[in-house]
Parts: structure tokens; C-alpha cells; sequence
């Protein structure tokens, strides 16, 4: 079934999955938003959906999927387990929802081929969480490289070092609920915002490695131990001609749990800049034979036009994320295409799965051809 909004200006949305990524990110981004009410929650967990529910004022709150979409709803947000995405994203579609879904969409790149087929043969409006592309920081320097301020792009490198301890981290560490580790967790959203900077990804060849078993929870319990990455480093080749080195880690002492250590630099033939999460509302920039200078974000880039967001606000490393929202729900309301789409989802997971097989090979590999999405 195909369906849209009957009234664009005034949604009703549901959360499925309420857990830690919907409190910080979904929910405050959502709930600013005029027009917009968040009307059902769903969660296997009764007790956290039903204490989610009161907390936030919701009248509707259910542990099974189909009991939240018969609520007729116009958009759902999906932040669950990675291995429950495609499932709820197609019982979505069916009900004629709008969806913005938690990267990884799928679990495998036919999986998310298949997923970002019926969503565009939808007609409905469908989003990947990549969350990072909304820093203010990135929102500049995007500016910078595709205007040409910092010339024609040479090399790049992106790094995300955090030290998340030995101890266990739940799903995330089972390859099974997962699909991948540290790459599929956060090398995934590098994937796509390097992208969005350099172009499209021509090869790849990398290294990835399990460093500790996570056999123990933080109260000493045994469990059964990790069978993915927490460390994984690659070399891609872009379209542009540009090169980039990345490196992800969650096992680098002296790193907190936090963004104090995620950078991308872009080095070009006029300039480069540097991009750090843990500073969003400023850029370092420097030219030739010159150290870098802080150069403050604009106020045209703080956050997306029309946002309803405060970008001084709390704690910017963590507001800048409701813009995501923002861009979801003005999608739906101008009946375009979101940016990021399911399409920039699939294209992540096509070299997230030829970074995994680079390792495996010890070779260089070269990026599957994806159409260019539909121009709307």
C-alpha cells in the first residue's frame, strides 16, 4: 500500500526502538519540530516502553509492531538492533509510512538492494541515519571543498579513536544482530560522509581486527564473547582522484567513550581544513606554508535552513544530531527525495562489504557499480 500524508503540515509519527539513540537523537529532534506529534512507541522491552511513554507524554505505546501501525500513522523512525531493520522497514512501507532508519539498513548488500528498491518504488520518502552529516563543522566544510575554496582535493584522512573499554557492549559486539563491528558502527558513517566530500569510492583495501573477547559484562557476569571487529583501518581511491586514509577504533587508551578524537582533514591544492566533532562550530584551516587558524563555522551553517533548533543550545557535540529530524519531516513536506536516502545507505554498505573482503583477500577491491539514484 501507497501512501501520503494527508495533511504534510501536521504528522503523526512512531518510534520503534526506544532505546538509548532515540532518547538522545530521535525524540528531542522530533518533538521541536512544529506540526509534527509523536503519537506511538514501540519496543520489545514493556517495561522501558511503557516508562518511555510516560516520560514523554505519549498516549500509545505497544510491544508489537503491528499493533503501532495500525495506528495509521504517516512516518515511523527505526532504532533497533541492526538484524530487526529490514523487517520493520518493510512492514513501514506496506502501511505507507515515511521511514528514517539507523544505519545499517540491511544486514548484507542484497539486503539493502532489496530494501532501497521498494522504498523507492514506494513513492514514500526514505532516510539513512547518517547522523554526522549534520555538524555544523561538516555542513562548512562541504561548503569548502565543493565550492573550490580549498582547490582541487589531493588526500584526505578520517579517524574515529575512542576507548570504550574490555567489557561487553551488547549486541553491538554479535556479528549475528550487528552484521559488523567497529565498521559497521561507526567506519559506516565515514564511508558516507567521505563520499559526500570526495566523491564516489573506487576501490579499497584494508586490515580489520578483533583485539579483546567482551566476554565479561561490567559487573563481572560471564557472556558469550564478541565475533567482530574493534579496530579496522582502510585505504580508498575516489572518482576524483583523491586519496583517503581512515581508522576506527574503540581500544585506544587515553580516548574517551566520546568524540574527543574524530577528525576528518582534507588536504587540497589551495588549502586544507580540518574538521573535529568534539569542536562543531569551528573549522581549522591553513594555507600553503601557513600553521592552521580557527576559523568560526558561519551562522548560515549552524544549522539547516528552517531549523527549529537552537545551535547554542546544551551540548552542541550531542543538539547538532536533531537537525536529522529536521531534514526527515521537510522531506515529507516538500515531497523530495531525503538527503541521506536509502540509496546513500546502500552505497555504504556496497564498500563496507568490499572493505570486509579486501581484509579477507589481502587486496586491493574495487567498489560494485550502483546506479545513480532517481533525480528528483
Amino acid at each position: 500500500m501507497t501512501k501520503t500524508a494527508t495533511n504534510a503540515d501536521n504528522l503523526r509519527l512512531g518510534l520503534m526502538g526506544v532505546g538509548g539513540v532515540c532518547a538522545a537523537v530521535h525524540y528531542p529532534g522530533l518533538r521541536r519540530i512544529p506540526g509534527v506529534t509523536i503519537q506511538a512507541l514501540c519496543d520489545p522491552n514493556a517495561e522501558l516502553v511503557a516508562r518511555r511513554a510516560a516520560e514523554w507524554g505519549v498516549s500509545s505505546s505497544y510491544t508489537d509492531v503491528g499493533d503501532l501501525l495500525a495506528e495509521g500513522l504517516d512516518a515511523v523512525v527505526i532504532a533497533t538492533p541492526n538484524d530487526q531493520h529490514r523487517p520493520l522497514i518493510e512492514a513501514a512501507l506496506d502501511a505507507g509510512c515515511h521511514v528514517l532508519c539507523e544505519k545499517p539498513l540491511g544486514m548484507s548488500l542484497d539486503e539493502t538492494i532489496a530494501i532501497y528498491q521498494k522504498a523507492e518504488t514506494s513513492g514514500l520518502r526514505h532516510m539513512t541515519a547518517f547522523t554526522y552529516r549534520f555538524v555544523p563543522a561538516m555542513n562548512y566544510l562541504r561548503h569548502l571543498v565543493h565550492t573550490g575554496e580549498l582547490g582541487e582535493i589531493r588526500h584526505a584522512r578520517v579517524q574515529r579513536l575512542q576507548d570504550w573499554g574490555e567489557d561487553a557492549i551488547g549486541w553491538r559486539q554479535y556479528r549475528q544482530q550487528a552484521g559488523l563491528g567497529e565498521l559497521g558502527d561507526m567506519g559506516i558513517h565515514r564511508i558516507d560522509y567521505a563520499e559526500d566530500l570526495l566523491g564516489k569510492t573506487l576501490s579499497v583495501c584494508a586490515r580489520m581486527k578483533q583485539l579483546v573477547p567482551r566476554d565479561r559484562t561490567a559487573d563481572g557476569q560471564s557472556c558469550p564473547p564478541q565475533d567482530v571487529e574493534d579496530w579496522v583501518a582502510w585505504l580508498a581511491e575516489y572518482e576524483s582522484g583523491a586519496t583517503c586514509v581512515f581508522e576506527m577504533g574503540k581500544l585506544s587508551k587515553g580516548r574517551s567513550p566520546g568524540g574527543d578524537h574524530d577528525l576528518c582533514e582534507i588536504n587540497g591544492t589551495l588549502s586544507s581544513a580540518i574538521y573535529q566533532l568534539h569542536e562543531p562550530h569551528q573549522l581549522l584551516v591553513g594555507g600553503r606554508q601557513q600553521p592552521y587558524r580557527v576559523v568560526p563555522v558561519p551562522s548560515e551553517f549552524l544549522t539547516r535552513e528552517g531549523s527549529p533548533r537552537d545551535p547554542h543550545e546544551a551540548d552542541p557535540v550531542r543538539t547538532f544530531r536533531y537537525d536529522q529530524a529536521w531534514e526527515f519531516v521537510s522531506a515529507i513536506r516538500e515531497s523530495r527525495s531525503c538527503l541521506p536516502s536509502f540509496w546513500h545507505g546502500m552505497r555504504a554498505q556496497a564498500i563496507a562489504e568490499a572493505i570486509v573482503l579486501a581484509d579477507r583477500d589481502r587486496r586491493w577491491v574495487d567498489i560494485p557499480q550502483i546506479p545513480d539514484p532517481p533525480k528528483v
